[in-house]
């Protein structure tokens, strides 16, 4: 846990660990350090905001065995390793798609934005080109 003390103060002042609202503004996602490697980040989806799709599950994953479980409570999240001007090479599993983006870079925009972003403008959730803003939902 100090290195990732360590790492924020590297990298400033702001740090994307906290809950953060996603681009569509369908769901909250807690972002924290990753259990098995604490500099690192994860993050999971702690409320759905559309009551209508609070019980949805994993009806897209490409895997059969996992199309139950719940969405609400799901590590999206995963792997985003400590740089000198954010974070990089994570991957976020978007389960309204039920795809994995793998290589991708978290930078804090200020205190409240978050940018997620694919190298070389690669295309990022929904054909949305190189990348998505979040917007910090505990200010």
């Amino acid at each position: 846990m100090l290195s990732l003390v360590v790492l924020m103060a590297e990298i400033g002042s702001a740090s994307p660990v906290g809950k953060w609202m996603n681009a569509d503004k369908d769901a909250i996602i807690q972002i924290h350090p990753c259990p098995d490697r604490p500099a690192n980040l994860c993050g999971r989806i702690t409320t759905i905001l559309d009551p209508s799709e609070a019980r949805a599950r994993d009806d897209h994953n490409p895997n059969p065995s996992l199309r139950a479980r719940a969405v609400l409570g799901l590590e999206i999240l995963n792997g985003f390793v400590p740089t000198a001007t954010g974070w990089s090479n994570g991957s976020i599993y978007d389960p309204e798609e039920g795809r994995l983006y793998s290589g991708l870079n978290l930078r804090m925009d200020g205190h409240n934005r978050l940018v997620i972003s694919k190298p070389a403008n690669l295309l990022l959730f929904n054909g949305e080109l190189g990348r998505q803003t979040w917007t910090r939902a505990d200010p």
